[in-house]
């Protein structure tokens, strides 16, 4: 590989500078320096020809991808053409993106637990960008191909999303020769029955999803077991013969109490919705290694992010302890996760198919009463608020942040407009037009 010169300029091939400043790591395909571009650091992507395998296939891909723009700001997409950076007369080539700022954290740590998140609700917002970004990018005809816990730079305190290693996208249908991960590949993917598309995505973004909340492998249990061979215990184990560690029809491979203690831990902690959601990913129809047409029956992202959203909107704090708890409407008895205390259920806002529990700091999200598309952006777009009464906390008020003026119905009838940042009382029975083509809503 030819390595650049720090302190040295290139070009880029419409003969913009490109100042070398520093090297930020180093790879299979290549290397990634600190450049400075158009004046301000960015980073370059600098490969030798045959990263990626077809070097003339790969750049007119990276091309491609520059011209159509990337489908959210959650990935650090190659730049505008004249950030692709082709050295005449050599055989290497590179492009320029957006440098990852430093709060932004491998996902990997998360996993090893050396960075954890600042509330579930954060942990939530991740699993809702990623998720929401991926519906973006399957919308515009693209599959990632190579879906794996090294695409990821994490935001702990908030949860905001950057996804990395971007060159590897592909239209749909197409293959740069890229499988995967191990531990992430879809099993008809390491079989060789099918190259990686939108479906084997939709698998690898699962057990992203499921290590992101449990930081356990959702395949990974006692059949975990062949120390003789390693790669036929792998085989078996993600690929011919996959077993979900919850499976409810086959308990051959639940969770090692003393090797998967994440797991064991987290997975009863959650709610049921969720929990569901995870048995029908990893149901065995859906995992076939021949690559059956039950694959294409896969959740996909719409899916999941219905069930996030219902998840977000579970988490509340504990009444007795002031932690993060999970909150099921349906259960007879409510139980925090931290203190093991019952606590009685808060009043709750029902729109439509979206139930939330009130409390203060709890915020009402657009999409939650308007029917939009779903974007990265509109995941957390606020529309309400729950806020305290300065001199008496105990009374509360839901505020319009809404440019809509809002109409209020009390139980006895009476009609009043909320214009914006307006405030409505917490209280049982009363219904909120939000002026939107989803039903009333209503606080219980």
């Amino acid at each position: 590989m030819a390595r650049l010169k720090l302190n040295t300029t290139i070009q880029t091939a419409d003969g913009e500078p490109i100042e070398i400043l520093d090297t930020l790591g180093e790879g299979g395909q290549g290397i990634v320096y600190k450049v400075n571009f158009r004046g301000k650091p960015h980073a370059l992507k600098w490969y030798a020809k045959g990263a990626g395998g077809d070097a003339e296939k790969f750049y007119r891909n990276l091309q491609n991808n520059i011209a159509k723009g990337a489908p959210a700001p959650t990935f650090l997409w190659p730049l505008a053409a004249t950030a692709l950076v082709n050295m005449n007369g050599t055989d290497c080539f590179g492009y320029v993106m957006t440098i990852r700022p430093p709060e932004y954290k491998d996902f990997s740590r998360f996993l090893l637990n050396r960075v954890q998140f600042a509330s579930l609700k954060a942990m939530v917002n991740a699993a809702l960008q990623i998720t929401a970004s991926f519906k973006l990018l399957h919308n515009r005809g693209f599959s990632y191909q190579d879906l794996n816990d090294g695409n990821f730079f994490i935001n702990p305190d908030t949860g905001d999303v950057l996804i990395c290693d971007n060159d590897n996208v592909v239209a749909d249908g197409f293959n740069l020769g890229i499988q995967g991960k191990p531990r992430y590949m879809a099993p008809e993917v390491v079989t060789l029955e099918k190259k990686p598309d939108t479906f084997s995505d939709r698998f690898s973004l699962s057990v992203v999803l499921f290590l992101l909340f449990f930081k356990d492998h959702p395949l990974a249990g006692e059949r975990d077991n062949n120390k003789i061979d390693p790669a036929k215990n792998e085989m078996q184990l993600y690929c011919e013969n996959p077993v979900f560690v919850f499976d409810p029809k086959d308990a051959s491979n639940r969770p090692k109490p003393e090797v998967h203690k994440n797991v064991l831990r987290f997975w009863e902690l959650f709610p049921s919705g969720i929990r569901m959601a995870f048995i029908r990913a990893f149901s065995k129809d859906l995992m076939k290694s021949d690559g059956a047409p039950d694959r294409e029956n896969r959740p996909i992202e719409k899916e999941w992010l219905k069930e996030l959203f219902a998840l977000r909107n579970q988490i509340i704090a504990c009444p007795a302890c002031g932690e993060e708890t999970f909150f099921e409407s349906d259960d007879n008895e409510h139980i925090c996760i931290n203190c093991g205390k019952a606590y009685a259920a808060p009043p709750r806002l029902k729109v439509g198919k979206f139930i939330k529990p009130l409390q203060p700091g709890e915020k009402l999200y657009r999409y939650e009463v308007e029917n939009v598309d779903m974007t990265v952006d509109l995941v957390n777009e606020e529309w309400g608020e729950v806020i305290q009464n300065k001199k008496n906390p105990s009374i509360w008020g839901f505020r319009n942040l809404s440019p809509k003026t809002w109409h209020k119905k009390t139980p006895a009838g009476k009609d009043e407009l909320v214009e914006p940042n307006g405030v409505i009382p917490v209280a049982r029975g009363i219904k909120i037009d939000f002026v939107t083509d989803k039903t009333v809503g209503e606080i219980e």
